[in-house]
């Protein structure tokens, strides 16, 4: 009988979660992931976690919880940097720690240091390090972190968009990935939008040599990956005649937010033809309230597509 692994359906499962599907169904281990965020998971995690955690690192705590009791171990790697010079926002570097002194009674935690600033042999350890829980075979393992880099690496590719010029109204809703595609965290935003006849887009869309482009255009170089990710796809887009609207999501608690999400208003208000807001969820944001800011949103931007 093959060990069960638990993976949160939260944070950092949203950016990797093809490569770590493929690196254990490799190494023949069952993987258990949490259910889909829901009030049940919301509260729990903000009951357990400390007030200063940010909204998502609190629903984290809520899918441990619902783990608990289903699994042998939890992977929970501990990610300091995926690309060189650059690093993670420190409570997801810390988060096994504040989870180890938070929640009681765990199964085992997998909690791999996953640091792209280290030496080739510091990393590669750490990727031998998950697979020995579960095999002696250092090739078998790098066999799977291999088999994962390329999964990674299709995702990515099938979620690029070229075209956009043949949509009436393209809105690009920028964010962290575990806001944008958690449906309860977002309130189904990208959803709702397609429904008022909207093509979405977001950071996943775009390509890193794009990503890149926009973010050239800071006055230097902003060392928080997924941060960076976000307004370098704002400035980019800010240059599309294609898009309308930008919509940034922001989680609130989050600094690195904060701050890009002033950033990329300043650049906004110096544009007349893409239009700018910007929405803050917690546990306490309303569906009501959201589909009307939506709604008036996506209706202004017709709105002014027929004056032209």
């Amino acid at each position: 009988m093959s060990a069960k692994v638990g993976i949160p359906k939260s944070l950092l499962y949203f950016y990797y979660y093809p490569a770590w599907r493929k690196f254990f169904e490799e190494l023949e281990v069952e993987i258990v992931e949490s259910q889909t965020t829901n009030k049940s998971i919301v509260d729990q995690g903000v009951k357990l976690a400390v007030d200063e955690a940010c909204f998502p690192v609190k629903v984290c705590y809520g899918h441990l919880m619902e783990l608990r009791e289903k699994v042998d171990y939890i992977f929970l790697p501990r990610v300091v940097s995926v690309t060189k010079k650059e690093y993670l926002c420190p409570k997801l570097m810390g988060l096994p720690d504040m989870i180890k002194n938070n929640i009681a009674d765990l199964p085992p935690l997998i909690t791999p240091t996953i640091n792209h600033n280290q030496s080739w042999p510091a990393q590669l350890k750490a990727n031998l390090e998950i697979g020995y829980y579960f095999t002696d075979s250092k090739l078998e393992i790098l066999k799977a972190h291999w088999q994962a880099a390329q999964a990674l690496k299709k995702h990515r590719q099938q979620l690029l968009k070229s075209n956009l010029a043949n949509n009436e109204v393209n809105i690009a809703v920028l964010g962290h990935s575990y806001l944008l595609y958690d449906d309860y965290m977002s309130l189904g935003i990208i959803e709702k939008l397609e429904e008022l006849g909207v093509e979405v887009v977001t950071p996943e869309n775009l390509s890193e040599s794009q990503i890149e482009q926009g973010a050239s255009k800071l006055t230097k170089d902003l060392f928080w990956t997924f941060n960076k990710k976000i307004i370098g796809a704002a400035y980019y887009l800010f240059n599309r005649a294609e898009i309308d609207g930008i919509i940034q999501l922001a989680a609130f608690g989050c600094g690195p937010d904060a701050l890009i999400g002033e950033l990329i208003e300043r650049q906004a208000k110096r544009r007349s033809d893409v239009h700018f807001m910007t929405l803050n969820l917690d546990e306490h944001t309303g569906e009501a309230g959201l589909e009307t800011r939506i709604e008036a949103f996506v209706d202004m931007i017709k709105w002014e597509a027929k004056r032209a």
